[in-house]
């Protein structure tokens, strides 16, 4: 049994456990432990003393209690054999410096300030939202804190779903790291709901003269460079953009390559765009001013200020914006690389793979966060729905189909060949036409109304002497030499509807010989 006592040494008061470990008393001292926190560690420490003489695991409880410890009440048990020490005795064992440290390791991600924002909003709702008020252990943090920091982001901060979403996701894939490691037990971050949709009530379509107001507002020839790349050449603002160099320009052949971190992951780092015309005028006007291959390298960027990754030129953009006394619109740059797509898309010039393949999205991307409907979309159908309106209601006459064939017809496709005075003086559109030449034929042929095969409505029978209404007068008008008799044919017209026995041909005067219908 362990013995648990409270010292007093001149002013200071703390707790000393002795206990005995492989029959030898050894004294474990808690510093500034209060009485909850000193018994719950006296019962842990003699589970763990009992596990290690009967070489046994802890249990689930003393697991997560030696997470929440200190490194150096952790690192005395681990001398005392009853515990293993920690895997990665540098990791902070506090939830804001394990993030920090770990986004600070990362020197391969391309832009860690969305990881160290997302820290920041997590820090300033547990500094100010939480009992605590103060950085919280790691084994400590639970998924109602989470979630509760979720519904934070959105209520207090305004923050839309998708980027209080975005902001757990971050976290929740650093925390995967402090599983894998073993720091701790399980990860708060795993199971919370988050929405990660497109959130398209922000979408704006940047029009022609208003983007013109900007560039006549632009302090100088690199921000309509800029201004230029993400409206006419769709690129990604700033990682696309920055990422531009004078050797990526290929004027003969009308086309630049674009360097695209964003997709290198998925194996397409790189991509061409051709060079718009609007695009070319403002990348020659930038190159005069700064003469590539003479004053400056060609290797060297387009764009030669905003080095920093944490360069912000949204702000700017907002000042401009001010200065050519436009409205500023939410999300500027991807509003701009979506107005862009949806424009071509519109155009109906380009097929969809090429877009695809100039833009570096998919197909599905596209209509999920790029393609907008607009104004104008509803202003075209209108006029579309007025000319198709005016079509179906023609002002001339349109003359009718002929009511009955003088004479046999002596070739069975005369009537395409050659069709009637009255359809070839037809006004109505081509269409009308070939389908009213298309039932002269077929009355001529006396085809039944239901057509060659049509549906059976449970009888096969009668689904069969539909067929053969067709195909007796068929071989009687344009196959001569099996023409059925006057008879036959006579029986199966008498079977047709009468506005449709009227229209058909007479028989022939001479028949051949007798020739009965098929068999069923």
């Amino acid at each position: 049994m362990a013995n648990l006592e409270r010292v007093t040494t001149g002013n200071r008061d703390y707790y000393r456990l002795r206990v005995y470990v492989d029959k030898k008393r050894q004294v474990i001292s808690f510093g500034n432990a209060d009485d909850r926190e000193a018994d719950d560690a006296k019962r842990h420490i003699e589970h763990l003393v009992e596990c290690q003489q009967r070489s046994r695991l802890p249990d689930r409880l003393t697991k997560r209690w030696l997470e929440t410890i200190t490194d150096t009440l952790h690192n005395r048990l681990a001398s005392l054999g009853v515990i293993t020490p920690r895997t990665i005795s540098s990791a902070p064992s506090l939830l804001l410096a394990y993030l920090r440290a770990y986004i600070s390791s990362r020197t391969d991600w391309k832009k860690p300030e969305n990881y160290k924002q997302a820290v920041d909003k997590l820090e300033t709702y547990l500094l100010t939202r939480t009992k605590a008020k103060r950085d919280v252990p790691l084994a400590t943090l639970r998924q109602s804190d989470i979630e509760a920091w979720q519904r934070w982001m959105v209520g207090t901060l305004g923050m839309s779903s998708n980027t209080a979403g975005q902001n757990v996701k971050r976290c929740r894939q650093i925390m995967a790291v402090a599983v894998s490691d073993r720091l701790i037990e399980t990860n708060p971050f795993a199971n919370v709901k988050i929405d990660l949709s497109s959130d398209k009530s922000k979408n704006r379509f940047i029009d022609s003269p208003t983007c013109q107001l900007v560039l006549d507002a632009c302090p100088d020839q690199e921000w309509r460079v800029i201004f230029s790349l993400c409206r006419w050449g769709g690129l990604r603002c700033p990682t696309e953009v920055l990422s531009l160099r004078w050797s990526d320009i290929d004027y003969a052949k009308q086309r630049f390559k674009v360097t695209s971190p964003k997709t290198a992951r998925y194996g397409k780092s790189e991509r061409l765009v051709p060079l718009f015309p609007e695009l070319a005028k403002e990348l020659k006007d930038l190159a005069d001013i700064l003469a590539p291959g003479l004053s400056s390298p060609l290797s060297g960027h387009v764009i030669t200020r905003y080095r920093s990754s944490e360069a912000n030129l949204r702000t700017q953009l907002h000042r401009i914006c001010g200065v050519a006394k436009v409205p500023v619109w939410p999300k500027p740059f991807m509003a701009l690389r979506a107005t862009r797509r949806t424009e071509l898309e519109r155009s109906s010039i380009y097929p969809n793979y090429l877009l695809n393949a100039w833009f570096g999205h998919s197909a599905k991307i596209a209509e999920d966060h790029y393609l907008q409907v607009t104004d104008a979309d509803y202003v075209l159908a209108a006029k579309a729905t007025t000319a198709l309106a005016g079509a179906s209601s023609p002002k001339t006459k349109v003359s009718e189909p002929p009511e009955s064939l003088e004479g046999p017809l002596e070739d069975p496709f005369r009537e395409i060949v050659a069709p009637s005075a009255s359809i070839r003086q037809c006004t109505i559109p081509n269409k009308k036409r070939a389908l009213m030449a298309l039932g002269t034929l077929l009355m001529a042929m006396g085809v039944h109304p239901s057509g060659f095969e049509p549906e059976t409505l449970g009888s096969e029978d009668r689904c069969a002497i539909q067929l053969r209404h067709g195909c007796i007068y068929f071989l009687h008008f344009y196959r001569k030499p099996m023409r059925p008799s006057i008879a036959v044919a006579a029986t199966f017209k008498a079977s047709f509807p009468k506005s449709l026995a009227n229209r058909m041909p007479p028989p022939f005067a001479e028949p051949p010989a007798p020739l009965g219908p098929p068999n069923r």
